[in-house]
């Protein structure tokens, strides 16, 4: 699984300047008031009129920028935080709210250079305490977007220190972890993020993909089982709480990987319940019962899934495989090889032709043997009748010919 740094949601609790000596109170009072209502229209002309009127006050222009960013009025917003970070620049010690808010409308504006730009310019160790937890989210992010995972790391493995109850980093840290394909480091952010906040099924669902990631990748068995497991106890959590088709074809990918598959198969089931027509969870439940032995049903299931993938041939390769195998298994070898060669495996169907010449010896050394048998047991019936008949010197005979012959069945034909 590759990650997408923008798969995330971030909400940076930047504080409101309300400490600040407002020259046109009136204005500034209003604009608050609105933006504080959610009334970003009407708090953006309140502080419009500030920014008129008192042209180099920071304040102003910050607050206008956060009206039009939640505006999505993006060209604009970004001007005028611009402006605060410029106006604040001149101050013996600059705010870093001006930079953070800058950023965040940055990424909005998919400016993601830019935001990263504005954000590596601050010193992490140096930001207020309050600002630390929504710097490292966005940093991540414009990290992340920019091919940096490996920068947003050491900051939000710092921040997940100081705040280990925020759900919302640990889902970065798994996010950059992603990236950098440490599945293992993915899984352990991911998993933590889900537990802070089970609510959030994305959490779930990257922690359930990181430790599948895992598990295909180990080439230790213990290692396979146990995160396989890991993931399909997560999946059937968010399937519980959340029933939907994704959730339970999750739960029911995990527990085939870790080889349960009566499991496997129940979650699979109750995918097709939601989506009949999806060729994949027929697949899936045709390779249940292929492990479980049934192959009649999985044969059942693997046509069904054929019919429904008319236009994925990829998908109908790995099913024409997977029927070649268990035609294999039925010892249908002539089907198997039809099957395999329709999957695209040449090596498979040329081992069947083996198979089927074998299986021809074998058939015409039975017909033999079945020959060879009756011939003992009619010649068995003529010494019977010798000895009714009070022949004994005949049925002597015979009956010695008949331990000879007896012995070359048993040498040969068992």
């Amino acid at each position: 699984m590759k990650s997408t740094a923008g798969r995330w949601t971030i909400g940076v609790a930047l504080i409101i300047a309300i400490g600040m000596v407002a020259p046109v109170q009136a204005d500034w009072e209003k604009g608050l008031s609105a933006y504080k209502a959610k009334d970003y229209a009407t708090a953006a002309k309140e502080f419009e009129a500030v920014t008129k009127t008192n042209p180099d006050y920071v304040g102003g222009y910050y607050m206008l920028g956060l009206c039009q960013r939640s505006q999505n009025n993006l060209s604009a917003a970004l001007g005028n935080l611009r402006k605060a970070v410029e106006l604040d620049a001149a101050n013996e010690t600059p705010d870093p709210r001006y930079a953070i808010a800058l950023a965040q409308a940055l990424i909005q504006a998919n400016q993601n250079r830019d935001a990263y730009s504005a954000l590596k310019a601050l010193d992490f160790n140096k930001l207020p305490a309050t600002y630390r937890s929504s710097y490292a989210l966005l940093f991540a992010q414009a990290a992340n977007k920019t091919d940096r995972a490996g920068e947003a790391v050491p900051i939000l493995n710092a921040q997940v220190r100081a705040d280990g109850s925020n759900a919302a980093l640990y889902q970065a840290l798994g996010v950059a972890q992603d990236d950098l394909g440490d599945d293992k480091a993915a899984f352990a952010a991911f998993k933590r993020a889900y537990e802070l906040d089970p609510k959030d099924e994305a959490s779930g669902r990257y922690a359930v993909r990181s430790a599948t990631g895992v598990a295909r990748r180990t080439t230790s068995a213990t290692d396979k089982n146990r995160y396989y497991t890991d993931a399909a106890t997560i999946a059937e959590k968010l399937a519980k709480a959340s029933p939907k088709f994704e959730h339970n074809l999750l739960a029911g990918e995990s527990w085939l990987g870790a080889q349960q598959y009566t499991k496997a198969l129940s979650w699979f089931e109750k995918a097709k319940a939601q989506q009949s027509r999806n060729a994949l969870v027929h697949y899936y439940i045709g390779q249940c019962y292929t492990s479980l032995g049934q192959y009649s049903n999985a044969l059942s299931s693997l046509q069904q899934a054929l019919t429904q993938a008319s236009g994925n041939a990829d998908l109908r390769k790995k099913v024409y495989n997977q029927m070649g195998y268990v035609h294999e298994k039925n010892r249908d070898f002539t089907k198997a090889k039809q099957a395999y060669t329709e999957s695209g495996n040449s090596s498979q169907a040329a081992a069947m032709d083996e198979k089927i010449a074998a299986q021809g010896e074998n058939e015409k050394f039975a017909a033999e043997c079945r020959e060879f048998k009756t011939k003992i047991d009619a010649l068995a019936m003529q010494a019977e009748e010798f000895e009714k008949l009070g022949d004994m010197e005949s049925a002597r005979q015979m009956r010695e010919q008949l331990t000879v012959l007896q012995k070359q069945y048993a040498e040969t034909c068992k």
